[in-house]
């Protein structure tokens, strides 16, 4: 099995203020997941959960404060670059760019998908061809119809979803 992103223990902490008058959140708390090539996963979350932020700091367009980050197997952000697609929709129009090499795929749903059909083929066809899929949404409906599995993503930290169908997710190995 080809692990596409690997992250163990990621935190991320927001500072915002000057001289005496600072104020900080931890957004990620020690988040730990392990996502397979061909895999779909969600990350559901109200707004503010830090689900954009996970998904830019897997997409290594912002850095992390701890914790490991490997992307098939690479612990160099510059892998980021070279195997990680970041796409910010608030629709079903999706791409891919073309390659030999499986990709990750992230998908920061920032408002509501009329159903989501075309997206979800869309996800399906990107596993298919090996790649991995994580859709961050604040509609747990949705991310059921897009996901093989789903996560709540709840003050920085992950929680397997009450609904029968879904697991916790699996905690990297580091």
């Amino acid at each position: 099995m080809i692990v596409a992103l690997e992250l163990c223990g990621l935190t991320k902490r927001f500072t915002a203020g000057a001289g005496g008058c600072l104020a900080s959140v931890d957004v990620l708390r020690g988040v730990s997941l392990s996502v397979a090539a061909g895999e779909s996963f969600a990350l559901v979350g109200s707004s503010g959960a830090g689900k954009s932020t996970l998904l830019l700091c897997a997409a290594g367009l912002l850095s992390h404060d701890g914790g490991e980050m490997r992307w098939f197997g690479e612990a160099e952000r510059a892998a980021a670059a070279r195997r990680v697609v970041y796409h910010c929709t608030q629709g079903d129009l999706l791409h891919s760019r073309p390659g030999e090499n499986p990709v990750l795929h992230l998908l920061d749903i920032r408002f509501g998908v009329d159903g989501g059909r075309n997206m979800a083929t869309w996800i399906g066809r990107r596993c298919d061809a090996g790649d991995a899929v994580i859709v961050a949404t604040r509609d747990e409906d949705l991310a059921y119809h897009l996901a093989s599995r789903v996560v709540v993503l709840r003050s920085g930290r992950l929680y397997s979803d009450a609904r029968p169908r879904s697991r916790v997710a699996e905690h990297a190995r580091c």
